[in-house]
């Protein structure tokens, strides 16, 4: 039988004993494939099965350790850059429901993101309400004063206040303090405390000491070139990182070549790096905020300069940790960034229902991280879980 388009009779017959000898290797092929598309998928649920198991006790880790005694510093009243140790341990539960209101400067960059995730993880554990604002950038100081005075028209109980200018606040601050209204400074550290009900912060003097010191322990007796990003112009934790930074390299071999302001963005900061490299091009070494410090990674790539050119991070943030497990970041101090939020939470509690001590003042003990410490239990405290998204409110 033929027709159009059709191939006569016996040629259909050995195209068809054709299909069948190939058919038979597609066949195995498929049962082949069918068996390999098996395993993939059991490799990927077991993997996204762990991820998942990892990164839910990441999270668990984490809690735990918000509603452990903790390990912290007491500045010395007359002079911060002396302290002592004691342990801060957190309320078990608040006594009543409270309405507590927290200000941060942005929520931009990761380091934000965990303090974010401090505050509400023990929100949640303490069962209290929390309303989270977030001014936006540290150029939005007075976006950041509105949203103080927000809080004291909405009812607030207790304030909680990461200052973009200790100074641009002052005047917020004291209007709450003579509304009867609480206020704990968090993170930023404001010196003028005679309007706090408490701190929980560290003097950023420390950080660029410690950072200065990570950077004498990297590099001994070698004459080295350096550029510091210490974080946004104005702010004055960065301000006091440089100062902190300048008196611990003060009398070694590091040179100090150039210093960089800008707000912390990946993009701000990758230029910022990438402009410095060009006009330094015998650069050794990059010390800046986490977002500098991760940003740095490309821009040296970039440039050509990986195996020159090594970079140190001011603070944590999960891609800080990221680029240490790797190799790409000697080294980062972590600030215990989400359990200093939580410590200023706990201090809110404490103040509304009366326990807090006058004039508290903590911060937790840095740590410094390196490949070899990185992922244990004791950093966690700096970080947020991965895939952790900014909550704004908590309700109990």
């Amino acid at each position: 039988m033929t027709g159009p388009g059709l191939a006569p009779s016996g040629e259909l017959l050995s195209i068809h004993k054709r299909c069948r000898q190939t058919a038979r290797p597609i066949r195995r092929w498929n049962m082949n494939f069918e068996k390999f598309r098996n395993n993939v998928a059991f490799a990927a649920s077991a993997m996204l099965a762990a991820c998942l198991f990892t990164t839910s006790a990441y999270a668990q880790e984490t809690a735990d350790i918000v509603s452990k005694p903790i390990k912290v510093f007491v500045p010395d009243k007359n002079d911060v850059t002396k302290v002592s140790e004691t342990i801060w341990t957190p309320p078990a539960k608040a006594a009543k429901k409270s309405y507590i209101c927290v200000s941060f400067p942005t929520m931009q960059d990761p380091y934000w993101i965990a303090a974010n995730y401090g505050i509400v993880t023990e929100a949640k554990r303490l069962g209290v309400e929390v309303d989270i604002l977030n001014a936006g950038s540290f150029t939005n100081l007075s976006t950041q004063v509105n949203q103080l005075n927000d809080c004291a028209a909405k009812g607030a109980e207790a304030v909680l206040v990461a200052p973009i200018s200790a100074e641009g606040v002052a005047s917020a601050v004291a209007s709450l303090k003579k509304s009867g209204i609480p206020v704990i400074n968090i993170i930023p550290r404001i010196a003028e405390g005679a309007n706090l009900a408490g701190r929980s912060t560290l003097d950023y003097y420390q950080v660029g000491i410690a950072s200065a010191q990570y950077l004498k322990e990297s590099v001994g007796d070698a004459k080295v070139k350096v550029a510091l990003f210490p974080g946004p112009p104005g702010a004055d934790w960065a301000v006091r990182t440089i100062d902190g930074f300048k008196a611990g390299i003060k009398d070694s071999k590091i040179e100090l070549v150039t210093i960089k302001f800008g707000d912390t963005d990946k993009n701000t900061q990758y230029n910022l790096v990438a402009d410095t490299l060009n006009a330094v091009p015998d650069l050794d070494w990059v010390v800046g905020n986490a977002v500098a410090a991760d940003a740095a990674i490309g821009a040296i790539k970039a440039a050509g300069l990986t195996s020159k050119v090594q970079i140190g991070s001011t603070y944590q943030t999960g891609p800080v940790r990221t680029g240490i497990e790797q190799g790409a970041i000697r080294w980062a101090l972590s600030d215990n960034i989400v359990l200093m939020s939580s410590i200023g939470l706990d201090m809110g509690v404490k103040a509304i229902e009366g326990s807090l001590e006058p004039d508290t003042e903590i911060w937790p003990v840095p740590q410094k991280l390196t490949r070899e410490n990185v992922m244990a239990e004791a950093s966690s405290g700096g970080f947020a879980p991965d895939g952790f998204k900014p909550v704004f409110s908590v309700k109990p």
